[in-house]
């Protein structure tokens, strides 16, 4: 008895974390091997071809219903890299290794974004502790695209050639699948990379797309289930359950199919076609999404699942609705010469129609409607007639939309009895007039260049400013031969490449080019003398045999444009006024410094007397047209750009126009920024600075912050954390208006740091605030802060007059909290946006009487918030309000 009461006894323990996080993050409960071996998936619905058999006659003879694989490629016309030497590293390679992609990872189908490059390890190395999968890496408009050609039937059949605007989609220069950058839907080309033991799970493509696969390397396992209506019907109900964990959703049905791909086949799935994928191994694939005239009332009933389903934007077809009302402009302008769309985009596409004679008329040939066009175009007209209003989503390009859906009519009207054997014609109903070219449209759109002086001889020409090096031919890598294996190698035409890549091989790079023989020794200009001014750059110590300068001395150096007046020279593309060329800028000598060792110098800003010398009068050796009053109060009403241009005249100007007084406020949003421009910054001593999407890191901006004691205006939007959270520093100057809106992954806690004290404060200091203590105008719209973020402002930012927070998830208790009589902020708020918070509800109308100054509320786009309330806040509150807008309310003398 008592060694049993002496014994230690363990306390149990009981903890259910494990299946919560099971039920939350959705892992599956059934074995995928199972399914691989079951033999119950025999249906039969695949139709297997030749790559001369699947034809643009044949779909428009029997339609596009049935899923379609071809095991040989050849008459397929597709353009494919060789398998045997292509991989992951080509792909990081052709599209760049910081291009960010979209991984799922399979055990619980989350969605995770990583870097190209950190994806190519992962595929790589052998740690594969979680199984990633890329499966929406869209590679258009980059290096890529030119080694992939898709099936030629597909382009016969794709919308995105046939309908949407040809310009629109030429202009496009962005590579990733950000909705504000698209110019059309970029959909069309997909880079599938999924390593051993990746599955996805059923779904149906978006916008009911049809999808073209292709195996390069590897394998894939699919289920694919028919679209019929009892099928449908299950699929959304087995996508609300929220058990799709538990539930395989081919059990649930009454017959699936089973298929198995190897490299080298190609898979062809119609609209509507709900399919799981399963990989057996590593494999990468190439494939698209189109629209097409034969599946139009399938793509528009899966695009009403989607959104009864409420998928989110980012996972449904860009621009559906666009492509819809294009799609019908098209039909009428290829069968009866008329089009709706506007003049701007008929002559970019070439669709000017011309007028003929009526005998002209009569001898055009009639063009018949096979039936699954006809019913198409009838539903699709039915569909765009019956949208709602906020939906119905009318392009630019489209004018009179009802005039449209109306001689949409009468078009059916007139093709009702046509024959169907002679619809089959092999060629599409839609196209455009004129293809257009992307060099053609280059040509087309591109400005005229401006007159250029002719040059003396003896002068480098405006173009000549670049000088390429050439190779040394001494070296071990310029006396070997090409690899014959490299990426490079097999671009070349010499090779059987299409050469378009135009860059040597890898293995004969040079090691050490150097410049060519004519560039050596550059010819001295005779008219255009190059100006010298005093840089304030500290000169090297000298070295023996020289003579050692000492601090108070200067050094006369040639000058040279700075990157800071390159950039601010290329923000105003509507001036009147060309900008030179660099070779024709004054020649500013300025130290070369590497962002690391920018500390290592002191960069002074320029001197400030130019205000004092403003009341001086000329004297009698300075004439009147050098007068520096006088060209001082010009060069005030000049912008940035003009006075770039003016610092080329004489080295005078480019003095006076370097005065801080003319650069309080620079813009560089979206610019490179690097060490030559900090250094311009701080000697133009700014008071505002807008760094918005720009590449400025968290170094440089700690370097400008010590440099920069007058900055008190900032623009951050759309940086990272990694870059904002600089303002949490001792050399942070005291801002009165900070801009953080959009700031990728800016949380509460991050909120929270930049609004504690400083904890690098020197010996000596004492800095018991944050350094924004001070801030007039917060904007955080865009970002992840809640109502704990809208405690900490008012806690911390007692001085507030503005605060912008839309777009966040933020409640009306939050919005209390801005109002709350614990904090001197109430006294002096008077400005809140909050467009698109859709927790803010009638209450925060009550906490807002509390602001005494309020004059300005914004509650537009907020859907809790009604109209009623606010009139009613402004009829019973007496705040000298009024509402210009619905749920916008401003202050009468606004």
């Amino acid at each position: 008895m008592s060694e049993r009461y002496l014994r230690h006894k363990s306390v149990p323990v009981y903890d259910d974390d494990d299946a919560v996080e099971d039920e939350i993050d959705g892992k599956r409960t059934y074995d995928i091997k199972e399914k691989l071996e079951s033999s119950k998936y025999d249906g039969e619905f695949l139709i297997d071809l030749k790559g001369h058999e699947l034809t643009f006659e044949r779909i428009q003879r029997y339609g596009l219903s049935d899923p379609l694989r071809i095991k040989d490629p050849d008459g397929l016309g597709m353009v494919m890299p060789d398998r045997s030497t292509f991989s992951v590293s080509d792909v990081r390679a052709f599209v760049g290794g910081r291009r960010m992609v979209d991984v799922m990872e399979c055990k619980t189908q989350r969605a995770l974004e990583m870097s190209m490059r950190d994806f190519e390890r992962y595929f790589e190395g052998s740690d594969r502790k979680y199984i990633y999968n890329v499966i929406s890496l869209e590679f258009s408009q980059s290096r890529l695209e030119s080694l992939i050609q898709r099936p030629k039937v597909v382009d016969a059949l794709d919308w995105i050639d046939l309908v949407w605007p040809q310009h629109l989609k030429h202009t496009q220069v962005e590579q990733t699948n950000r909705i504000h950058h698209m110019k059309y839907p970029k959909v069309q080309k997909y880079c599938l990379m999924s390593v051993a033991g990746c599955y996805t799970d059923f779904h149906i493509d978006f916008g009911g797309t049809s999808v073209w696969y292709h195996i390069l390397k590897g394998g894939k396992i699919f289920w694919l289930i028919p679209p019929t209506n009892e099928n449908l019907q299950l699929y959304e109900r087995w996508t609300l359950s929220g058990n799709q964990g538990d539930i395989f959703f081919a059990d649930m049905v009454s017959r699936a199919q089973r298929l198995e791909l190897v490299a080298g086949n190609s898979l062809m799935i119609p609209s509507g076609w709900i399919h799981a994928v399963y990989t057996p191994y590593d494999s990468i694939v190439f494939g698209g999404n189109f629209l097409n005239s034969f599946n139009i009332p399938m793509q528009l009933r899966i695009a009403q699942v989607e959104e009864r389903l409420k998928v989110p934007g980012r996972f449904r077809f860009p621009f559906f609705s666009e492509v819809l009302w294009y799609a019908l402009d098209r039909y009428l302008h290829c069968l009866t010469k008329k089009t709706f769309l506007s003049e701007e985009f008929k002559e970019e596409n070439h669709c000017i129609v011309k007028e003929k004679p009526d005998v002209e008329k009569e001898e055009e040939e009639y063009v018949h409607l096979t039936p699954f066009e006809y019913k198409g175009l009838q539903k699709l007209i039915e569909t765009l007639e019956f949208l709602p209003e906020g939906k119905q989503s009318i392009p630019d390009g489209i004018l009179n939309p009802l005039e449209l859906i109306k001689t949409g009519k009468s078009l059916l009207w007139n093709h009702s009895a046509d024959d169907h054997e002679m619809s089959i014609t092999g060629k599409s109903k839609v196209y455009w007039p004129v293809t257009i070219k992307p060099r053609d449209l280059h040509k087309l759109t591109r400005k005229p260049r401006t007159p250029s002086t002719s040059s003396t001889p003896g002068t480098k020409k405006p173009n000549a400013s670049r000088v390429r090096r050439v190779r040394c031919k001494q070296c071990e890598a310029c006396q070997r031969g090409d690899c014959r294996e490299c990426v490079f190698c097999k671009d070349m035409r010499k090779y059987g490449g299409p050469g378009t890549m135009k860059q040597t091989c890898i293995l004969r790079r040079c090691i050490n080019p150097i410049l060519p023989s004519t560039a050596r020794e550059e010819p001295v200009t005779v008219n255009q003398p190059t100006p010298f001014v005093e840089s304030p750059v500290p000169p090297k110590p000298g070295k023996r045999g020289k003579k050692r300068l000492s601090s108070n001395e200067s050094v006369v150096v040639p000058m040279k444009s700075t990157k800071l007046e390159e950039d601010v020279e290329e923000e105003d593309d509507d001036s009147d006024f060309s900008p030179p060329s660099k070779n024709q800028m004054p020649r500013v000598v300025i130290a070369r410094v590497s962002t690391g060792d920018l500390a290592k110098y002191a960069v002074r800003p320029a001197d400030s007397s130019t205000e004092e010398d403003l009341a001086k009068l000329p004297t009698e050796t300075e004439t009147l047209s050098m007068n520096r009053t006088l060209w001082m109060h010009v060069f005030k009403y000049l912008n940035h750009t003009d006075l770039c241009s003016c610092m080329l005249v004489c080295k005078d100007f480019l003095r006076w126009c370097a005065s801080p007084s003319l650069w309080k406020s620079v813009n560089l949003t979206g610019k490179q920024i690097n060490s030559s421009t900090l250094q311009c910054l701080v000697r133009r001593t700014p008071t505002s600075i807008n760094f918005s999407e720009s590449n400025i890191s968290y170094r440089q901006l700690m370097w400008l912050f010590e440099r920069s004691p007058s900055l008190r205006e900032l623009y951050l939007i759309r940086c990272a954390w990694s870059t904002v959270a600089a303002l949490n520093t001792a050399a942070c100057p005291p801002l009165n208006l900070l801009d953080l809106s959009w700031a990728a992954g800016f949380t509460d806690p991050h909120l929270k740091q930049l609004l504690s004290a400083p904890t690098d404060v020197r010996p000596g200091q004492e800095i018991c605030h944050t350094r924004l203590r001070f801030c007039r105008e917060l904007s955080v719209a865009g970002t992840d802060i809640t109502d704990v973020g809208l405690k900490l402002i008012s806690h911390y930012l007692p001085h507030l007059k503005s605060v912008n927070i839309s777009f966040c998830s933020v409640t009306s208790e939050g919005f209390g909290y801005l109002t709350s009589s614990n904090s001197s902020m109430p006294k002096i708020l008077s400005v809140i946006i909050s467009q698109h918070c859709h927790l803010m509800t009638d209450c925060a109308l009550q906490n807002a009487s509390k602001l005494p100054k309020i004059s300005q509320l914004d509650f537009r786009g907020c859907t809790e918030v009604t109209e009623e309330a606010c009139e009613d806040f402004i009829e019973n509150f007496k705040l000298n309000l009024f509402m210009p807008e619905p749920l916008y309310l401003v202050a009468q003398n606004t």
